[in-house]
């Protein structure tokens, strides 16, 4: 994959819906939630969904936000048909649950309240005629449990996984994740290839495999562009090491789109990975990019 013109890196972004006074971890902001404001986040996604457009060509997961401070919100009403607008320019849905409760750990773990809540989010959505392609864990969390959930409801794609992330009290437990798309095993907190695969696919965040800091992987608000072009070299140095496209996403959120600065830094981002060996692809796309890899390996 190092031969000049050829993609080493196959670039999925990801854009949560949200809205920016959410820390229910932190006690610094007094564990602050503060209720989102549906009708701006309408406007913020639409004004996003044009940017993404013309930058990868509609290419793009939105995950928007459910949980236990805006159960609905993002998935009823006006909002939806943002949505549509989105998927008419080949962006993608994904569901995005955040079970945490405020100062006082996460529901993750309660399988019957996940799967409940997880089937509200995926009925509301494919009754608003968008189907679900993938699952994104609020906090990267993914309970063992969770290939099942995928499972019943059509999903193969997951987009939970922050390598070398080890958070058990928040059921995120990534400390043998891959750093590019693999098979999860049927526990999923097993490494890659050290049991029968299970068939979700998983796609981390793109990261430089040396940590769960800001500072270690691609998540836009939280680190400066040079040190997200530094890590995107990390990766792109790991597919010419090993002969394999790196597969991975990008985090950005629309909550962000208030602050110009964040933005500016993601357009600068969109624009540098073209030049950089990179190429955008949606989650189905890179699913089956996957899939061709791995049947030539085994060929």
């Amino acid at each position: 994959m190092g031969a000049a013109g050829a993609v080493e890196v196959y670039l999925v972004p990801v854009i949560d819906v949200n809205w920016l006074v959410f820390a229910p971890f932190d006690p610094g902001r007094d564990f602050r939630i503060d209720p989102p404001n549906v009708e701006k986040s309408v406007g913020e996604t639409r004004e996003l969904g044009h940017l993404i457009a013309d930058f990868t060509g509609g290419r793009a997961v939105l995950t928007p936000h459910s949980g236990t401070y805006c159960r609905t919100g993002y998935y009823e009403g006006p909002i939806l048909e943002v949505y549509r607008e989105w998927a008419e320019r080949g962006g993608e849905l994904a569901v995005h649950l955040h079970e945490e409760i405020k100062g006082g750990g996460v529901r993750f773990g309660e399988e019957s309240h996940v799967r409940a809540v997880f089937a509200d989010c995926h009925r509301r959505l494919s009754q608003a005629g968008l189907s679900p392609v993938a699952y994104r864990g609020g906090h990267f969390a993914y309970a063992p449990f969770m290939n099942g959930v995928l499972r019943d409801h059509g999903i193969t794609i997951d987009l939970s996984c922050l390598p070398s992330l080890n958070k058990p009290e928040r059921e995120a437990v990534w400390a043998s994740g891959g750093v590019t798309a693999y098979r999860l095993a049927d526990d999923p907190r097993d490494a890659p290839g050290s049991d029968e695969p299970s068939d979700i696919l998983e796609i981390p965040i793109g990261s430089d495999g040396a940590g769960a800091a800001y500072g270690n992987f691609l998540q836009i608000e939280q680190s400066d562009l040079d040190n997200h072009t530094r890590v995107w070299s990390v990766i792109r140095e790991r597919a010419q090491r090993c002969g394999q496209a790196q597969i991975v996403h990008v985090l950005f959120h629309t909550g962000s789109m208030g602050r110009p600065e964040w933005v500016d830094r993601f357009k600068a981002f969109l624009r540098f990975v073209p030049t950089a060996g990179g190429a955008f692809v949606s989650a189905r796309e890179a699913e089956n990019v996957f899939a061709t890899a791995a049947s030539r390996a085994a060929a």
